[in-house]
């Protein structure tokens, strides 16, 4: 199998006992990942790394001999949080300056939606688009083709990001209306729609918080407020 699938969690994956990163990729290329596609970081767990792929985050020990795949949460606070929060918000540097934005005049909280235009719940969401920005929510949109960046979809949504006038194109695709080709091509959507799979997104929408945890499916904005409002460091 080139991808492994973890029932329990934990994975026996290399007999090395040498604590490097060696090790690690070592072990990953035996499960089919290409070392150029990785990047390994320290994690908050102690004796493990975190391990980005271009399908989502692993956390790694330094031996090499064992991996997680899935959310590990810190209960240290007084909410259980995701230890991968940190790394999104890192993931979504790299593409935020490419966002289309809807601010809110009140702004309170700002969020990143993943989305694709053919997707019945993003257009349901962008339909209420004015509710979130009147509960303070700014909304920044992420191309998210579900088809993959090279198929038809993707391809119109590479359009509408290399639009000068992106959010013109967007509002025009989400009515249902034609996509003209954009006269020049910028591998924007390429761009996000990595992110968005080593974010570990594998649907749309799929919303990131402003404290990096990410929240799959629409989430009407008077219960995603509330969700906000609770949430620790999402200002």
């Amino acid at each position: 199998m080139k991808r492994l699938v973890l029932c329990l969690g934990l994975a026996l994956i290399s007999t090395s006992v040498l604590a490097n990163n060696t090790d690690i990729i070592n072990s990953l290329n035996k499960l089919g990942y290409d070392s150029k596609e990785l990047k390994i970081n320290d994690s908050p767990i102690q004796g493990f790394k975190s391990v980005i792929t271009p399908e989502g985050i692993l956390y790694v020990t330094e031996n090499g001999k064992y991996l997680i795949q899935g959310s590990i949460y810190d209960v240290q606070g007084d909410e259980p949080e995701n230890i991968a929060n940190s790394i999104n918000l890192n993931l979504m540097k790299s593409i935020e300056k490419d966002a289309i934005v809807y601010k809110a005049n009140n702004e309170k909280y700002i969020i990143s939606v993943f989305t694709d235009y053919t997707c019945h719940y993003c257009k349901l969401l962008h339909e209420n688009i004015d509710k979130y920005l009147e509960a303070g929510i700014s909304v920044h949109y992420f191309a998210f083709p579900r088809a993959g960046a090279d198929s038809e979809v993707g391809k119109n949504m590479q359009s509408i990001w290399s639009m000068a006038n992106r959010k013109a194109a967007f509002e025009n695709a989400y009515k249902g209306n034609t996509i003209s080709p954009a006269s020049s091509m910028i591998p924007y959507v390429t761009q996000q729609f990595n992110v968005g799979k080593k974010l570990g997104i594998s649907g749309t929408p799929a919303i990131v918080l402003p404290n990096g945890q990410l929240v799959s499916g629409y989430v009407p904005a008077d219960k995603l407020i509330k969700v906000l409002d609770k949430k620790p460091n999402n200002n």
